[in-house]
C-alpha cells in the first residue's frame, strides 16, 4: 500500500508539473523539458522532480542526458533563460556535470534562485558508473516528466547521496526502504552492478533491518568497491575522470573562484549599511548561510597600522568611529606607505580569506573596498594626492561587481551629520564619478525605501554572468 501511495503521489506531481507555472524560473524550466521533448532529445529528471509543481528557494533539479547532447541541452538552457528573463550568473563544469545557477526577479521583494545540474552519467568522485545509456533506457514517462525506474532511482537518490557525503535524506532512505520492502530482488539487481553481489546483499539486509541504516552501511568499503569495479571496466577513462574531479574541485576553483565577489562604495548617509543587511538576509535565506560571507573594508589578515604601532593596542575609542576625520594625514610618502601596508592586506587577504568562500561558490560582500582610497583617503590618514595611490588601488583583487550607493545631498545629511557638508557633497558626486571609470560599476539609489534599494542591489549583481 505504501509502495502504491507513493506512486499515486509521485504520478499526480508528474501531471501537474506543468501547470499554473507563475514565476520567471517556473515558466523558464516548463519551456526548457518541452523543448527537450519537441527537439527528441532523450533525458530523465535524475532528482528534483518534486520541485516542478512549485520551485522551492534555492533548489535544484538533475537533469541526465547522453553526452553527445550536451551541447545541445547547454544552448536550450540558454535560449529559455533569455526568453523568460532568467539570468544565469553561473555556470560550472564538474568533469561529467555541467551546473546551472539562475536567478530571476518576479517582483518587489521577490527574488528566485534555482540550480540545474546536467549530468552525462552518475559518478562517484568524478568516476562513472551508471552510464547515461542504462538509466536512459529503463526511464519511464510520470505525466508530462521523464524518470529513471523507481528502483533504479531510489538505489540511485540513496546510495548517490550516500557515498557522496556519507548521509541519506530521510526523504531518499524511506524510499529506498519502500523500493526493499516491495522490490528486493530488483534492487539487489541494481545495487549488484554498482557494488558487487556480496555487497548489495549486504545493503539490502542493512535497509531491512535498521530503520536508520546509512550509518550501518560500510561507505569506505562501498566507495572501494564501486571504483575498483568502475577501473576495471575502463581503467584509463576512469583514471582521467578522478584526475578531472580533482583538478575541478580542489585546484581550479582557487585560481578561477567562482560564485560572486562584490564591494559596496559610498558616503556615510547613503544607507551601505543597511542595503547590505538586506542583501545579505535575502541570499542566506536563498542560498543557505555557508554560501554568504561579508567583510568591512579590508579582510583584516593584517592588523591597523595604529595597533601595530602601539603593540596591538589601539589608540583611539569607539566614539572615536564616529569622527572618521579626526586625524590629520601622513605626509605624501608614508600615505603611500600607509597605502601599500593596506593593499598588502587586500592581496593577502583574497588569498587566504575571501578565497576559500569563492572556492565554494559563496557570495562574499564588501562594505568599503580598497577604491574609497580614491575618494575618502582621509578615513586612513592617506593623502588624496599621495604617490601611485590609484596605481596601488590597482592592484587589489579586483571585485566582480561594484555598487555604488548614493542619494540626494539632503537625504544623506539627515541621515548622519558625521562629515562637513561640504565634504559630503564632494563625497558623493566623487563616488558617482568613480562609478564612471570602474568596470562592472552599478549606481544604486537609496533615496527610496530599503526594499526598493536591496532589490536594486539584488538585480545589479546578479542579473548579468560574472565577467
Amino acid at each position: 500500500m505504501a509502495e502504491i501511495a507513493a506512486t499515486r503521489a509521485e504520478t499526480s506531481a508528474g501531471d501537474t508539473a506543468f501547470a499554473g507555472a507563475t514565476s520567471p524560473l517556473e515558466r523558464m524550466l516548463v519551456a526548457f523539458v518541452r523543448a527537450l521533448d519537441s527537439e527528441r532529445i532523450p533525458h530523465c529528471v535524475l532528482r528534483g522532480h518534486r520541485n516542478f509543481p512549485r520551485l522551492a528557494q534555492g533548489s535544484d533539479v538533475d537533469l541526465l542526458i547522453q553526452p553527445a547532447d550536451a551541447r545541445r541541452v547547454a544552448a536550450v538552457v540558454e535560449r529559455c533563460a533569455r526568453e523568460h528573463g532568467v539570468s544565469i550568473w553561473e555556470r560550472r563544469r564538474f568533469g561529467r556535470m555541467e551546473t546551472f545557477r539562475c536567478y530571476a526577479f518576479a517582483g518587489p521583494g521577490r527574488h528566485e534562485f534555482f540550480g540545474l545540474d546536467v549530468h552525462t552519467a552518475e559518478t562517484c568522485f568524478g568516476v562513472p558508473f551508471l552510464a547515461a545509456g542504462d538509466v536512459l533506457a529503463r526511464s519511464r514517462r510520470v505525466g508530462e516528466l521523464a524518470l529513471p525506474d523507481a528502483a533504479q532511482s531510489a538505489c540511485i537518490d540513496a546510495l548517490g547521496a550516500f557515498l557522496s557525503s556519507g548521509r541519506v535524506p530521510p526523504r531518499h532512505a524511506g524510499a529506498l526502504r519502500r523500493a526493499v520492502a516491495e522490490r528486493p530482488d530488483e534492487v539487489e539487481r541494481e545495487l549488484a552492478r554498482w557494488f558487487g553481489a556480496a555487497h548489495a546483499h549486504r545493503v539490502v539486509a542493512t535497509v531491512r533491518r535498521e530503520p536508520d541504516f546509512a550509518p550501518e552501511l560500510p561507505l569506505a568499503a562501498l566507495r572501494r568497491a564501486l571504483l575498483a569495479r568502475a577501473f576495471a571496466r575502463a581503467p584509463f577513462a576512469s583514471l582521467g575522470a578522478l584526475a578531472r574531479f580533482a583538478w575541478a574541485t580542489r585546484v581550479e576553483p582557487w585560481f578561477a573562484p567562482h560564485g560572486r565577489f562584490v564591494a559596496f562604495l559610498g558616503t556615510d548617509g547613503t544607507g551601505k549599511s543597511t542595503v547590505i543587511a538586506g542583501l545579505t538576509d535575502e541570499l542566506r535565506r536563498a542560498l543557505g548561510p555557508e554560501r554568504v560571507a561579508s567583510f568591512h573594508l579590508r579582510p583584516g589578515c593584517l592588523p591597523q597600522l595604529n595597533a601595530l604601532l602601539h603593540f596591538g593596542r589601539t589608540t583611539y575609542s569607539l566614539a572615536d568611529m564616529d569622527r572618521p576625520h579626526r586625524a590629520k594625514p601622513s605626509g605624501r610618502v608614508v600615505s603611500t606607505l600607509r597605502a601599500a601596508y593596506y593593499a598588502c592586506d587586500f592581496v593577502v587577504g583574497g588569498w587566504t580569506r575571501v578565497r576559500p568562500w569563492r572556492r565554494h561558490s559563496a557570495v562574499v560582500v564588501f562594505d568599503r573596498y580598497a577604491y574609497d582610497y580614491l575618494v575618502d583617503p582621509l578615513r586612513s590618514r592617506i593623502r588624496l594626492d599621495a604617490p601611485g595611490l590609484r596605481a596601488i588601488c590597482g592592484l587589489c583583487p579586483r571585485p566582480q561587481r561594484v555598487l555604488v550607493c548614493t542619494a540626494a545631498a539632503e537625504t544623506v545629511r539627515a541621515r548622519k551629520r558625521e562629515l562637513e557638508e561640504h565634504e559630503t557633497v564632494r563625497q558623493l558626486a566623487a563616488y558617482e564619478a568613480l562609478a564612471r571609470t570602474l568596470p562592472n560599476t552599478t549606481l544604486v539609489r537609496t533615496d527610496g525605501s530599503v526594499q526598493d534599494s536591496v532589490d536594486a542591489a539584488v538585480r545589479a549583481i546578479f542579473e548579468e554572468r560574472a565577467p
